[in-house]
């Protein structure tokens, strides 16, 4: 073999072991998570609430958070790259109009969509079940519980 080969196998290798799937390097699970994107569209925190956002337990497979007006628990299924919330998620029933109203039945028809998740980084992907991402969520380091 050529030097030139040889040099080039070697550049694959160190490639292919650096594309190779790891542990996300965010846990899944008792991580805040808020909501930056629904369905394309960059999520807005609207002053006066709280930020849209979920926790997951892995006691329980519960989930916590907070929509856009009300707040939300419930449980969940996660097998794998598969996490489905249907429709096992409780919400109080806070009046809510407006921009408020849209943005928390974006955020409960994409977690009831929700089919598989990926992290990448810091964010976590929620994905329906033709793959395409319905919500993404981000953390920050200090964040984990």
């Amino acid at each position: 073999m050529t030097r030139a080969t040889l040099l080039m196998l070697a550049v694959q290798a160190v490639v292919g072991c650096a594309t190779q799937s790891a542990a996300p390097a965010t846990p899944l699970f008792e991580t805040y998570w808020r909501a930056v994107q629904i369905d394309g569209q960059a999520v807005t925190r609207r002053a006066g609430t709280r930020e849209p956002h979920i926790v997951l337990k892995r006691e329980g497979s519960r989930i916590s958070g907070f929509a856009g007006c009300n707040s939300l628990s419930g449980t969940f299924e996660q097998d794998g790259g598969g996490l489905r919330f249907g429709d096992k998620l409780a919400m109080t029933r806070m009046a809510c109009v407006g921009e408020g109203d849209a943005l928390e039945a974006a955020f409960t028809k994409a977690l009831v969509s929700t089919a598989s998740w990926r992290i990448v980084g810091d964010r976590l992907e929620l994905r329906d079940a033709q793959g395409a991402a319905r919500m993404i969520l981000e953390t920050r380091k200090d964040s984990y519980r």
